[in-house]
């Protein structure tokens, strides 16, 4: 196969269309033959962040259903080949009340939910636990569970209350094209969620190119808070919450300062020097993505 072949150059933002650019080098991807193949580019007028080429519709479609190696980490590839991981994964009674989400659902009436790419479908499951008729679209046969189909043409005509999109756009090449689709089966006042990467924050905004979410072909769209607005109000919302948040659990971090000097000497006397150097910074990365996160939990209310 001829990945080159595969990919198209980006002559405008994916978000707002506009033209000028900042280019913050080229990128490496999850996988040897993605080395150096695009460069990471920012909007000028959105600030959005997105690779300067972009996989073809069908040829990243098919990479999801294949489990290609281009868009998952060996891990996952790994997992995959355990014929009863994901058997357990789907059938596990665990469900997921602390989900964030759910700090917004208190007032809301039992309805329908949708879901694009609900992964394990632990959220999918807890909605329906609460009463909720659930539907999902999803890619990886793996996960398929009652309610959850690969094929668009499945899902019911039904108006869904509550649509969701977690960790999902960035990994498509239009978002807004492809929002706009499910936003059609939604009317005023319904609930869209979402979440992804957030190019505003401070861990993006130093790291750049390395910063951990630039992963080609896995996640193609990083967004800021100026293009998640233009997202919102392209599809049909408004916007209710833009909230900047951190995988970093602050407890952890804090562990980790107190005994920093312990683990700095350890690292000395061992001498894992390059180890002991690379603490300070990363606990002063954590410290700033607690205060401006390199995550977006969004909500938008449909118009």
């Amino acid at each position: 196969m001829n990945l080159k072949k595969q990919l198209y150059q980006i002559l405008k933002c994916p978000i707002c269309n506009g033209g000028k650019f900042t280019n913050h080098g080229t990128v490496n991807g999850i996988h040897p033959d993605l080395l150096k193949l695009c460069k990471l580019l920012e909007c000028k007028n959105c600030k959005h962040w997105f690779l300067s080429k972009m996989p073809k519709k069908k040829f990243i479609e098919n990479l999801y259903k294949k489990s290609s190696e281009y868009v998952f980490n060996k891990e996952f590839i790994s997992n995959i080949k355990k014929k009863t991981f994901f058997t357990k994964a789907l059938k596990s009674e665990k469900l997921n009340i602390n989900h964030w989400i759910f700090k917004f659902m208190e007032d809301y009436k039992k309805g329908n939910y949708l879901e694009i790419g609900p992964g394990n479908c632990n959220l999918l499951k807890t909605f329906r636990k609460f009463g909720w008729y659930c539907e999902g679209l999803e890619l990886q046969k793996i996960f398929r569970i009652r309610g959850v189909h690969t094929d668009i043409k499945k899902i019911s005509k039904k108006n869904k209350n509550v649509l969701v999109f977690h960790d999902v756009l960035e990994h498509v090449v239009d978002p807004i094209s492809v929002l706009r689709k499910f936003s059609k089966q939604q009317t005023a006042g319904d609930k869209l969620f979402l979440a992804f990467p957030n190019s505003s924050s401070f861990k993006a905004q130093l790291l750049k190119t390395k910063w951990s979410m630039v992963a080609p072909l896995a996640h193609l769209n990083f967004f800021s808070i100026n293009s998640t607005k233009i997202l919102l109000k392209e599809c049909g919302y408004h916007p209710y919450l833009i909230e900047e948040t951190s995988f970093v659990v602050f407890k952890k971090l804090l562990r980790s300062i107190i005994r920093l000097p312990v683990t700095f000497l350890l690292d000395v006397l061992n001498l894992r020097i390059i180890c002991a150097l690379k603490r300070i910074p990363e606990i002063i990365l954590n410290i700033l993505d607690l205060i401006k996160g390199d995550q977006l939990h969004v909500i938008g209310i449909k118009r």
